[in-house]
């Protein structure tokens, strides 16, 4: 597995964060955030392309697309398709069938590297159903807050899960670092241990980043 994170653990933009983490050896990946793609991301993007272009040799890159998803956002995966890996999408919350026609004729032009989030279990369900066989990538947060197993969902879906957003669920709020003696995250030792695919502590802050690392090297026994 490739251990990754957010493009946010500190204060700045894309590139800054980039640059901050080339230092940390451990960060084989980072997911590019773009929870919108507003006039000012454009000019940021436009800014720094290059330069992310060129970290993407030291950095394995993925790329959160904006929820909600436009036909606007091709923008996007046409300015970046040369350096990122694989594409994150949310699920929608309604227009799934305009939303499946979308994502469909990105994946003839692009290629099949667009990946279904589980952000909860209606909203998934549907955009299955309109856009069956998607690649995956699992949220633990959200699987928690629904009361499912992680290891058993994982399992079952294994030969399409391609990214895993890790961190735990606490007092209803996720996105919280991991605890090595929870028993999911033991239960998922296994599954992690066999996994190829990208694995991002999905945390906002170096503190948070490294604290959740250091529970998963403990809860693992060692990353082998």
């Amino acid at each position: 597995m490739k251990l990754c994170v957010p493009s946010y653990l500190f204060p700045g933009t894309w590139l800054e964060n980039l640059e901050a983490m080339v230092a940390l050896e451990w960060i084989q990946g980072v997911e590019l955030l773009f929870f919108s793609y507003d006039e000012d991301a454009r000019r940021i993007l436009a800014e720094e392309r290059e330069r992310i272009a060129a970290l993407s040799g030291r950095f394995e890159l993925s790329l959160h697309l904006p929820d909600p998803l436009s036909d606007a956002d091709e923008e996007l995966v046409a300015a970046t398709r040369d350096f990122v890996k694989l594409y994150v999408l949310h699920p929608p919350t309604s227009g799934a069938l305009a939303w499946a026609a979308l994502v469909g004729s990105w994946r003839s032009r692009y290629g099949d590297d667009f990946l279904l989030e589980y952000t909860g279990a209606e909203a998934f369900a549907q955009a299955e159903a309109r856009a069956p066989g998607l690649p995956l990538c699992a949220d633990t947060g959200r699987l928690l807050k629904d009361g499912i197993s992680p290891a058993l969902w994982m399992q079952e879906r294994a030969v399409r899960l391609r990214e895993i957003h890790l961190h735990t669920l606490r007092g209803g709020r996720d996105h919280v670092p991991l605890d090595p003696d929870e028993q999911w995250l033991r239960e998922l030792g296994p599954f992690l241990r066999g996994f190829c695919g990208r694995l991002e502590l999905e945390l906002f802050s170096g503190a948070d980043v490294e604290a959740s690392r250091a529970a998963l090297e403990l809860s693992m026994g060692g990353f082998a």
